[in-house]
C-alpha cells in the first residue's frame, strides 16, 4: 500500500479499489473452480494459480499507472486467488470422514504460515531493493511451488483405489447425520432456496468486510502513528502466526464442541478484537490485538468448510465453497476501499475500524442464528 502511494501520489482508497476488484474477482473465479473441482479435483487449478500468481505479481513490478493496478491485482492476481484456495480446501473433506475437522485446520495452517513469513521477507526486500524488485521475487514462488506439487493432487481417494480416512469406523459422511440424510441427494439449485444459506453467507460477508479492512490497512495504520515499516510488518506477522493456532485449536475444538458452537466463540472474541483496536495506539496495543485478530480469524477459516459440510453435504461442496468465496470476497471488497476513502477524508482510520466493529456485532448475531438451527431441514424459496 504504502510504497506505492508515496511513489505515485495515488489515494489509498483508489489504490484499495483495485484490492476490491481483486477480491470480486477471486470470489468469481472461486465459485467456478469450486463447481469444475467437484467434477475434476484440485490439480489444473492449482496449476493455473501458480501461472496467475506469478505472472500477475511480476507484472505488477513494471506498473506506472493506477489503472494497471486495477487490470493487473484486480484480474490476474485476483484470479489466481481464487484458482488456489477453494479447489484445495474443498477437496480435502473428501479424504478425511474421521479427524476431518483436524485436516482441513492443517491445510489452512499451511496458508497462513506463509503468511508469517511472508510479510517480514517482503518488507525486507523492499526495504533492502525496492518494491518492483520485491514484486519479481514473489512472482517466482508461486510458479515454482505450485506446479510442481500439483501433480500429486487427486480429487478423492477412490481415484487411487483407498477410502476416505476413517470410513470404515464413521460411515456418515459428515458430522450431523440427521442433516446429512436429508440433504445428500439435494442439488445446488435446492440447496440456495434454503433460508441457513443465506445466513451463512451473510456471515460470510461480514467476516470478508472486517478480515479485508484489517489486512489491508492495518500496517499503513501503523505507520501512520509512528511505528517502523519493519515492525509494523511484524504485526502482520504476529497476525498470521496466530492464525495458525487458532486453525488448529478450532479444528480440535469442533470435534468435540461442534463446529457451529466454536464458530460463533470465535466471532465473539474476534469482534471483541476489534473494539480493541480502536484504542489500541502503540505497538503493544496493536501487538494484542494482532493475536487476538489472527487467533479468531484463524479459528474461524477452517469452519468456513466444515460448518458448510455440516450443513448442506459434501456432494456440491465445492460450488458451495466458492459461492461463500464470492460473498466474502464481496464483503471485503467493500471493507477495503471503504476504509481507504474514510481514511482521505478523517486522515484517520478509527471511523473505519469503528465500522468494522459495528459489522462484527451483525457477524455475531448471524453465528448464534446458525447455532440454534437445530438440524430440521427446510429448503422453501425464498
Amino acid at each position: 500500500m504504502k510504497p506505492l502511494t508515496e511513489q505515485f501520489g495515488w489515494d489509498r482508497g483508489a489504490l484499495s479499489g483495485a484490492f476490491a476488484v481483486g477480491a470480486i474477482m477471486t470470489g468469481v473465479m472461486g465459485l467456478t473452480a469450486g463447481r469444475l473441482t467437484d467434477k475434476y479435483g484440485p490439480k489444473i487449478f492449482t496449476i493455473a494459480a501458480g501461472i496467475l500468481l506469478g505472472t500477475g505479481f511480476m507484472l505488477m513490478s513494471r506498473i506506472n499507472a493506477l489503472w494497471q493496478a486495477y487490470l493487473i491485482w484486480g484480474l490476474l492476481i485476483g484470479a489466481g486467488i481464487g484458482c488456489s484456495g477453494t479447489s484445495m480446501v474443498s477437496s480435502i473433506p473428501r479424504w478425511f470422514t474421521k479427524k476431518r475437522g483436524m485436516a482441513i485446520s492443517i491445510t489452512i495452517a499451511g496458508f497462513n504460515f506463509g503468511a508469517v513469513i511472508g510479510p517480514l521477507i517482503i518488507q525486507w526486500l523492499v526495504s533492502t531493493y525496492d518494491w518492483r524488485r520485491a514484486f519479481l521475487v514473489i512472482g517466482l514462488i508461486p510458479i515454482l511451488v505450485n506446479i510442481s506439487l500439483a501433480q500429486f493432487l487427486k480429487r478423492d481417494p477412490r481415484q487411487i483405489g483407498l477410502k476416505p480416512y476413517g470410513e470404515e469406523e464413521s460411515p456418515t459422511e459428515i458430522v450431523n447425520p440427521v442433516i446429512n440424510k436429508a440433504i445428500q441427494e439435494l442439488s445446488f439449485a435446492q440447496i440456495i432456496k434454503s433460508s441457513r444459506f443465506w445466513v451463512f453467507g451473510a456471515l460470510q460477508f461480514t467476516f470478508g468486510f472486517c478480515m479485508q479492512i484489517v489486512i489491508i490497512h492495518i500496517a499503513p495504520h501503523a505507520t501512520d502513528i509512528g511505528i517502523s515499516a519493519l515492525v509494523a510488518a511484524s504485526i502482520l506477522s504476529i497476525s498470521a502466526g496466530s492464525r495458525v493456532i487458532g486453525n488448529l485449536t478450532t479444528g480440535f475444538l469442533s470435534e468435540l464442541l461442534g463446529s457451529r458452537r466454536v464458530m460463533s466463540a470465535c466471532f465473539v472474541l474476534l469482534t471483541l478484537g476489534l473494539v480493541w483496536l480502536l484504542f489500541a495506539r502503540d505497538v503493544i496495543g496493536l501487538f494484542v490485538f494482532a493475536v487476538i485478530f489472527g487467533a479468531t480469524s484463524g479459528g474461524i477459516n477452517p469452519l468456513l468448510t466444515l460448518v458448510p459440510a455440516e450443513l448442506f453435504g459434501l456432494r456440491n461442496l465445492g460450488i458451495i465453497s466458492g459461492a461463500f468465496l464470492l460473498m466474502g470476497t464481496m464483503g471485503g471488497s467493500i471493507g477495503s476501499p471503504l476504509a481507504g476513502y474514510i481514511f482521505d477524508v478523517s486522515k484517520d482510520y478509527r471511523i473505519a475500524f469503528g465500522v468494522s466493529a459495528a459489522i462484527g456485532v451483525i457477524a455475531v448475531v448471524l453465528s448464534l442464528i446458525l447455532l440454534r438451527d437445530k438440524g430440521k431441514v427446510e429448503y422453501s424459496k425464498i
